[in-house]
């Protein structure tokens, strides 16, 4: 990883506009414009493949799902792009994701979080507050299109959209239903590298620099807010309840330390 970069609106507004700074991006684009491959139960991608070299200092989600600006451009095209913002990222308190900074993106009833380093992300998900079958197949096939390896796209498609989790050459691939105690109500399918999500994780001095204080909600603005609890733990024990911090909007790590760049 460089051992500086920004985590910041700015960035990924600029990769949604086109401006993304990967070099690879056409690349990226050329890769995942091929329809995905419809779930063959006879011909299932192995689980067993060995995982990228740990020598990397890149997450194993490198070269297997697109970049970032893609990542973002297609689920705006797909769910809204009129309608997409940023959000708050809420801290997530405990599980896999507990103090990993994240961007959170929404558009109508569909919410997309990349966790980590936005031109590296550790972690992807898109979830969707609806249960409609034909809705999470949408999303699952979504979710599908970002990944440029034929084997993955196809284990995508023969995850139960019911629950699932299965992993992959060292990415985990997941389906939290609405019922679970740490989905708020909401369907999501995750996929994540546990390593990368590991390296990502602030220290507890990092979180008092790179967080605030939620801000009070206007009342016209209260359901919006309710839903947006959504940023939750993964399969917390016990305990789980909304965090009342927020990631600042922008945030470094320098020299290997997440930073607030305006201190």
């Amino acid at each position: 990883m460089n051992p500086k970069w920004v985590v910041a609106s700015g960035l990924l507004t600029m990769s949604l506009l086109g401006g993304c700074p990967n070099p690879n991006r056409a690349q990226h684009r050329e890769a995942s414009s091929q329809p995905a491959p419809p779930a063959l139960k006879s011909t299932s991608a192995p689980l067993s493949s060995a995982p990228a070299s740990s020598g990397s200092s890149h997450p194993v989600t490198e070269g297997r799902l697109v970049d970032s600006g893609l990542i973002i451009e297609t689920f705006a095209g797909k769910f809204g792009r009129k309608g997409l913002q940023q959000i708050p990222s809420e801290v997530i308190e405990n599980g896999i994701l507990r103090y990993v900074p994240y961007l959170s993106y929404e558009a109508e009833q569909y919410q997309l979080n990349i966790y980590g380093d936005p031109q590296h992300p550790a972690a992807v998900e898109i979830g969707v507050y609806a249960s409609k079958n034909s809705t999470k197949q949408e999303v699952r096939s979504v979710m599908a299109g970002l990944l440029q390896k034929a084997a993955d796209r196809e284990l995508v498609h023969g995850l139960s959209l019911e629950k699932d989790q299965l992993e992959r050459a060292g990415l985990t691939f997941e389906v939290t239903p609405s019922t679970a105690d740490d989905a708020f109500g909401g369907w999501w399918i995750s996929i994540y590298d546990k390593s990368a999500l590991d390296k990502a994780r602030a220290s507890t001095d990092e979180m008092k620099t790179i967080t605030v204080s939620v801000p009070e909600p206007k009342s016209e603005s209260a359901p919006l807010q309710e839903r947006r609890k959504a940023k939750r733990a993964k399969k917390p024990s016990s305990g789980k309840k909304a965090s009342d911090r927020i990631y600042i909007e922008d945030y470094t790590k320098k020299d290997g330390a997440y930073v607030n760049p305006d201190l």
